[in-house]
């Protein structure tokens, strides 16, 4: 009998993977722009970065349909062990990948191919977790563990931005420049280790359906206006999430006018407190239900982001660092009972491996994967800082609404 500390550590390790890397992307995004995107305009240059990491994302969905197809007629820990492979080695070889300099147009072609491969193995790793997570749990308590899967995607981003960081100070800038970018991303293979030898032994009580249906087919067929319900919910929050956790730092710098330095060191305590708030907010959600925290958080979202994203101009470095902490409170809040609501929602076992992934791998791949080159792109093209507080607002507002038409 596998105790329940494993089960979750198991669950887990993967998002320990995928966002520790998301996290070394967005990091590491201008260097590793002028590494594989090299271009004489910096703006033309960190979109090809970005664009990199949208790549991957975007593949999410096509890994949301395989995977979810797997969990569901085969078994979810058939799909846990595979997506861990193809999600681990494309990490540790973007640290060995030539750059522009050295091979030209295939760098940047073997990096986005890698994100893609990436992506794919996400798309069903994500969800995968979630579900079996969810399932192993007591009643009372399926927000929080739904909610472990956020907490190892926010331990990988730490691991990620905090190791970025530290190799910042202890090389200097030219060091990570020339050889040292390629550190952390060899690295995860100690990460990948890890997840080999919690899940080898991991049990799975789960038995197909015997409804040969495609789960998709009857997804679309059945459940079509809660399916897009729910999509729209979770794009909101992959929106707030992928803007903070990814492009803020870049934002900080640029329109804000803080250091990398500083930049740097809002985003790892914003994602350490994310650790704390996620659990923290599935225990309330799982004692007062989801969807009315979900709505509380959405309208508060609605009303305080455009003050958010003011004080962070205005307030210095103590004013964006405070201001952070409230956005990343309202993202924990909005996000940790989203999970246990998506699986759920249909009570058809042999259907939710399916539907979850759809739902959480196009948030998160397509919305949230577009999200940091769509932000860059916004502010160049309109001149105006503030226009990711209003993207946000905008969809938290949808959200709300759409989440008073859900049942909780």
């Amino acid at each position: 009998m596998i105790s329940k500390k494993k089960i979750i550590a198991a669950g887990i390790i993967g998002n320990v993977i995928e966002y520790y890397d998301f996290a070394l992307i967005g990091f590491l995004a201008v260097i590793i722009g002028n590494l594989f995107f090299p271009s004489s305009n910096h703006f033309l240059s960190l979109l090809g970065s970005f664009g990199a990491f949208a790549a991957g994302m975007i593949m999410r969905p096509v890994g949301a349909m395989i995977f979810g197809h797997i969990g569901d007629r085969v078994g979810r820990r058939s799909a846990l062990m595979t997506s861990l492979v193809l999600m681990a080695l494309p990490t540790f070889l973007i640290g060995c990948l030539p750059t522009y300099q050295q091979i030209g147009i295939l760098a940047p072609i073997t990096l986005v191919a890698l994100r893609m491969i990436q992506g794919l193995s996400v798309g069903g790793e994500y969800a995968s977790s979630i579900v079996y997570l969810v399932e192993q749990s007591s009643p009372n308590r399926q927000n929080l563990y739904g909610s472990f899967v956020s907490v190892g995607a926010k331990i990988g981003m730490a691991l990620g931005s905090g190791l970025s960081g530290a190799l910042f100070w202890y090389l200097g800038e030219d060091a990570i420049k020339d050889w040292g970018w390629r550190v952390p991303f060899l690295l995860s293979i100690i990460i990948a280790a890890a997840g080999f030898y919690l899940r080898r032994n991991l049990t799975d009580n789960y038995q197909p359906h015997e409804d040969k249906t495609i789960p998709l087919v009857a997804i679309f067929r059945d459940h079509k206006i809660v399916f897009l319900k729910f999509l729209l919910v979770a794009s909101a929050i992959w929106m707030l999430y992928y803007t903070l956790f990814i492009y803020l730092p870049h934002w900080l710098q640029e329109s804000a006018g803080l250091s990398k330095a500083d930049a740097g060191n809002i985003n790892t305590i914003s994602i350490i407190l994310g650790v704390i708030f996620i659990p923290m907010m599935a225990m309330v959600a799982d004692k007062f239900g989801s969807i009315r925290i979900m709505k509380s958080s959405a309208i508060s979202t609605v009303v305080f982001i455009i003050p958010i994203f003011y004080t962070m101009v205005h307030g210095g470095f103590y004013g964006a660092l405070w201001a952070t902490i409230v956005m990343t409170l309202l993202l924990c809040s909005f996000q940790a009972p989203i999970f246990s609501s998506v699986v759920h929602a249909l009570k058809h076992h042999g259907h939710r491996a399916s539907f979850s992934a759809l739902i959480l791998g196009s948030a998160a791949g397509i919305i949230g994967g577009i999200t940091p080159a769509l932000m860059t792109f916004m502010v160049e093209f309109t001149t105006n800082i503030y226009v990711p507080a209003y993207l946000i607002g905008l969809f938290s507002l949808l959200a709300w609404r759409v989440l008073g038409g859900i049942k909780n």
